[in-house]
């Protein structure tokens, strides 16, 4: 029984590699950091890829959920509705 909700994470084609070549994963989370930290437990590189040491994002990628920035909302600490789309986006060369 899951919680928290079950999102569609969009894997773009440059990370592919780091995704065993899935284009799309799901992950449950409350929070935007909580549904990457899952990613990044089931393949650990992305989460290199995507996160620092201490958790935050990197400054070479971007996350949008549906159309906006997480940037622009409340970060990794942006919550979580069901049926949301999590997108990544790299914004410097991988």
């Amino acid at each position: 029984m899951f919680d928290s909700p079950v999102v569609s994470v969009h894997i773009p084609l440059a990370l592919r590699s780091f995704s065993g070549g899935h284009d799309e994963i799901t992950a449950s989370g409350d929070t935007v950091g909580e549904v990457l930290a899952a990613v990044g437990h089931e393949f650990p590189a992305i989460r290199d890829y995507l996160l620092s040491a201490d958790g935050d994002l990197l400054p070479g990628v971007a996350v949008f959920l549906g159309p906006r920035s997480i940037r622009e909302l409340q970060g990794l600490a942006t919550p979580i509705d069901l049926e949301e789309v999590l997108s990544i986006v790299p914004i410097g060369g991988v």
